[in-house]
């Protein structure tokens, strides 16, 4: 696994930013989702709220393959997922259920995952570098 580079990191943190989470079906068949709730407690490990994602959970379960991607004005990342594991109960959910509660929303479970690969994909000479 790879640590997330510092300036994605940092673009990750910024509420401002656009944060998409792809899963495909057993088949194959890709979904996108705008997901408010991906932190990243260590470089190499990206955390998601299982908030209103009833299709993007059911795809992890049956295809571990999942990305982010990171935007924000011109500037872009894609983080590649690997090793998706659900968790539904516990001091990490529970955190982040005291945040999600400000806003009115709630988690179900949390899918913890690890880095795989980090590319740039902003709009400039650099898309599709792989960085991480």
């Amino acid at each position: 696994m790879v640590q997330i580079p510092e300036k994605v990191l940092a673009k990750m943190a910024e509420q401002t930013t656009v944060k998409t989470l792809v899963t495909a079906s057993a088949c194959g068949a890709p979904h996108a989702i705008v997901c408010g709730s991906i932190i990243a407690p260590a470089a190499d490990k990206v955390v998601v709220g299982e908030v209103l994602m009833k299709r993007a959970s059911a795809n992890l379960q049956a295809n571990p393959k999942a990305a982010i991607l990171i935007a924000a004005g011109m500037e872009s990342y894609e983080i590649v997922l690997a090793n998706p594991v659900r968790i539904s109960e516990g001091p990490m959910l529970d955190q982040m259920n005291a945040e999600l509660a400000k806003i009115h929303l709630q988690a179900r479970a949390l899918w913890v995952f690890d880095v795989a690969e980090v590319y740039d994909e902003g709009a400039s000479p650099a898309a599709g570098t792989k960085i991480a």
